[in-house]
């Protein structure tokens, strides 16, 4: 009998620590040493069962950001221009334990295949990045490839271990309200 729970345990361990869908997310965050100083380097993506105008729609709408971005309180349009191809967005975050956060940010776009944004200004040393939409069959390879650090003393090891924890979310919130949307 002790035989049995000791695998029925072991199994259990096992399935419980196996992510439920392996190859669908990907997240990587590097401390690194820059001109700007030490920053974490994210990359990130996620296999989405949605077109790429789909989850372009979901991934540039600002008036959505604040459902699909943990801690984000608000996102603002502040100066967009007429044909589509840039807007500037006022983003406040609220994280845990600590002040609420400012960022003025630059996105410029090439839908439906990438979304580069450069921090202009705010409570960020660093956020600097884009996203990658790729087509594969039917569905889309979302990508993030980004440097990011706040504008304040923080270890390295607590903004990885938040943006660890706070990407899939992010990551699946982006995925399922494309599904949902999908054309």
């Amino acid at each position: 009998m002790a035989r049995f729970w000791y695998v029925f345990l072991i199994g259990l361990v096992l399935t419980l620590a196996s992510p439920t869908k392996s190859t669908d997310l990907a997240i990587r965050v590097t401390p690194v040493r820059t001109e700007k100083g030490d920053v974490v380097h994210v990359k990130a993506s996620i296999r989405i069962n949605a077109s790429p105008e789909t989850v372009w729609e979901i991934l540039s709408d600002c008036a959505r950001a604040p459902q699909l971005i943990p801690h984000l309180q608000s996102c603002r349009i502040v100066e967009r221009d007429p044909r589509g191809r840039w807007d500037i967005r006022e983003h406040i975050i609220k994280p845990p334990f600590l002040p609420t956060m400012r960022t003025l940010v630059r996105n410029e776009f090439v839908p439906p295949k990438r979304l580069s944004f450069r921090l202009l200004s705010g409570d960020m040393k660093v956020s600097d990045g884009a996203w990658t939409l790729r087509p594969e069959g039917t569905e889309t390879i979302l990508a993030y490839d980004a440097h990011v650090a706040p504008n304040f003393a923080a270890p390295q090891f607590l903004v990885a271990n938040s943006i660890s924890s706070d990407f899939p979310r992010m990551l699946h919130a982006i995925a399922h309200a494309s599904q949902s949307a999908r054309r």
